[in-house]
């Protein structure tokens, strides 16, 4: 299959939409200003199962908006961004990217991989631990009622390590099912969000739900006095 430019166009995106629609995804491509101001609105109907945004025709703010707004409205996000742009996604929540050139059967592939994962976590039942509890059904986290604001990334790791407790993962098998084999960043990102994520779940005093496996990595563990 031929590789697609670097940018969409009205063409392409139409065949790639309904490529994803005939797999039962419904997408929303961002490629130009007024798809962004689109998506921003609070009219914006979040029926939508990923985002693709092409980084080539916004500008970096409105990547970065895109991809908290899209996290916050709890729906995957996929950029398409060139090999020499990476760095723009440091620290970034996107659930995955691409790099150009690309081919659009690994394009509908990778839409594929991260709506079925998105899509399986919805079928699990409620998951509670002590004052924790966690909903998969509508993404919810909650410590003694309270909701907890998780990033995605916070809650797929939150999700993993809850669903599987006792369960010792090392960083790069976190980095590998989280983030996806060909994640540029290296095991240091699984440690920055445990730090982020403990720091919003562990608030109550003698309270410890993921535990430090010393030079391996982390597992999920209730411990409260």
């Amino acid at each position: 299959m031929t590789s697609l430019q670097h940018n969409f166009d009205d063409s392409t995106a139409n065949k790639v939409t309904a490529i994803l629609s005939q797999e039962n995804i419904n997408s929303f491509i961002i490629q130009s200003n007024e798809d962004v101001t689109q998506f921003s609105s609070n009219n914006f109907e979040s029926n939508y199962d990923v985002i693709i945004v092409d980084t080539f025709s916004i500008s970096y703010n409105d990547f970065q908006k895109i991809v908290i707004q899209s996290n916050s409205k709890e729906i995957p996000s996929l950029a398409i961004i060139s090999p020499e742009s990476l760095l723009m996604l440091k620290d970034s929540e996107i659930s995955d990217f691409i790099t150009t050139p690309i081919k659009l059967s690994e394009l509908i592939t990778r839409c594929q991989r991260i709506t079925k994962r998105t899509n399986n976590v919805s079928t699990e039942k409620l998951i509670k631990f002590g004052d924790l509890l966690i909903n998969p059904d509508n993404y919810e986290v909650k410590i003694k009622g309270n909701r907890v604001n998780l990033r995605f990334k916070e809650y797929e790791l939150l999700l993993l390590l809850a669903s599987n407790p006792g369960r010792v993962y090392d960083r790069a098998s976190l980095l590998n099912q989280i983030w996806g084999y060909d994640y540029f960043g290296g095991t240091r990102t699984v440690d920055v969000h445990i730090r982020r994520l403990r720091s919003k779940i562990e608030v109550l005093p003698d309270t410890e739900y993921i535990e430090t496996i010393w030079n391996v990595g982390y597992r999920f563990t209730e411990k409260t006095e």
